[in-house]
């Protein structure tokens, strides 16, 4: 009897010191939208386990896991309930160029990015509009007319969520609204953005640049989605095929900025994801009136701003070059948001 006690004990002891037969091997990323971790799950004491790291595209990598092992796949064995944590970072090498944001949130790596993304623009002459034989073409497209413009600058990509919130705050009226339903993270889109919201936004950021950024002219923003003296007169920015260059119906979502084709300047998402805010009064007739002009403003007073390049849940002819979209400044969408421009002198 002694020695069954003493055996019931000692049994009791192996369970509360761990001494499991099976163990539980849990995998997590610092950031779920910028990677996947695999391998997780339950396991025989003593198992090898490989534990792999994805990123979700190549806007990120796989940096290293936070204890500071670098291997990538990894092989652990299975002793004890264990937490592995994979860390992404911005792949500066990746997306076409430099990628917006600082891989913290900090607001001078999503500055120096952003100004390192500005492309400029070499200025020229081009036909706005559309022609009489474009059969998906709306009256406000009309007539095509002859625009010359002045170098300029415009970002590689629209304002994201990252850049927005280290201008003006993670308590903003603005990113509270944003959702993971519709996208949520560092480098999606900034979105229910009015036009006011715009000017408020720029304004603090040239204040904390000593720049001179603003939101492009409709001129500059369909010569740039045109591929400026580059175009190769395509449909949509970018290609004819709507698919390589744009998200648009039926995705039921916001994007991730540069996950498509860029167009000839080399500038991504001009088409579909977002509707973007131009700085121009919206007109109806303003382009029978603007015919042979040179850097044009567009009207002097109205009641609606201009956005351009349709939007996520558009379809295909409303994410066309020259489409129009016109609404009252003060009007947030989630649909709505921006790209940031600059002039050349």
């Amino acid at each position: 009897m002694k020695r069954i006690i003493l055996f019931s004990v000692f049994a009791s002891l192996l369970v509360f010191t761990g001494c499991k037969k099976e163990v539980t091997v849990t995998v997590k990323s610092n950031k779920e939208s910028w990677g996947k971790v695999l391998g997780g799950g339950k396991y025989a004491r003593g198992t090898e386990v490989k534990l792999q790291a994805n990123p979700t595209s190549s806007l990120y990598r796989f940096a290293k896991w936070e204890d500071g092992n670098t291997d990538n796949p990894r092989i652990i064995t299975a002793k004890k309930d264990a937490t592995y944590t994979a860390v992404f970072e911005y792949n500066s090498s990746g997306g076409g160029g430099i990628i917006p944001g600082g891989g913290g949130g900090t607001s001078g790596n999503c500055i120096d990015n952003l100004i390192n993304n500005m492309v400029k623009v070499q200025g020229g002459s081009f036909l706005m509009g559309s022609p009489d034989s474009d059969i998906e073409a709306v009256n406000q497209e009309k007539p095509q007319h002859r625009v010359t413009l002045s170098d300029f600058y415009i970002c590689k990509y629209e304002v994201t969520q990252e850049l927005w919130t280290a201008v003006m705050g993670e308590s903003s009226t603005v990113s509270t609204k944003w959702k993971e339903s519709l996208g949520k993270g560092d480098t999606y889109p900034a979105y229910n953005i009015s036009w006011n919201d715009c000017d408020t936004f720029i304004q603090r950021l040239n204040a904390m640049t000593n720049k001179n950024f603003r939101l492009p002219t409709e001129a500059e923003w369909e010569y740039a989605a045109r591929g400026g003296n580059q175009s190769k007169g395509y449909l949509y920015s970018g290609s004819d095929t709507i698919g390589n260059v744009a998200w648009y119906y039926p995705d039921h979502k916001i994007n991730i900025i540069m996950q498509k084709q860029p167009n000839e300047l080399g500038l991504y998402d001009m088409s579909g994801n977002m509707a973007e805010w131009c700085s121009d009064w919206y007109d109806r007739q303003y382009y029978s009136n603007s015919q042979n002009s040179t850097n044009p403003q567009g009207p002097a007073t109205g009641t609606e701003r201009v956005l351009r390049g349709g939007r996520w849940h558009d379809a295909a002819a409303q994410c066309r070059v020259a489409y129009r979209l016109s609404i009252s400044p003060t009007v947030r969408a989630d649909s709505f948001g921006f790209r940031l421009a600059m002039s050349a002198e």
